[in-house]
């Protein structure tokens, strides 16, 4: 049996300007959907993305049992006086 391979956590964040060799210290070239710092205590720990949550009930575009593409998104403001 060989030694423990020692593995560190990339806490700083995917880099892809280096070959693997060269790669710096605590970067990855490789990573997906991770985080280095927990999101509600900011301790260093490696955790996944928190996930989208739906905003609407209703699919965009839905119109009387019909699928319609989209075609234009844009910001409304009211202003009530």
């Amino acid at each position: 049996m060989g030694r423990p391979l020692i593995l560190q956590y990339p806490m700083m964040g995917k880099n892809v300007n280096f070959a693997a060799t060269t790669q710096p210290a605590f970067t990855s070239p490789r990573m997906n959907n991770v985080r280095p710092r927990d999101v509600l205590e900011y301790r260093a720990r490696g955790g996944q993305r928190p996930g989208w949550a739906k905003a609407y009930n209703q699919h965009m575009g839905y119109v009387e049992g019909a699928n319609v593409p989209v075609c234009a998104i844009c910001q409304v403001t009211i202003v009530e006086l």
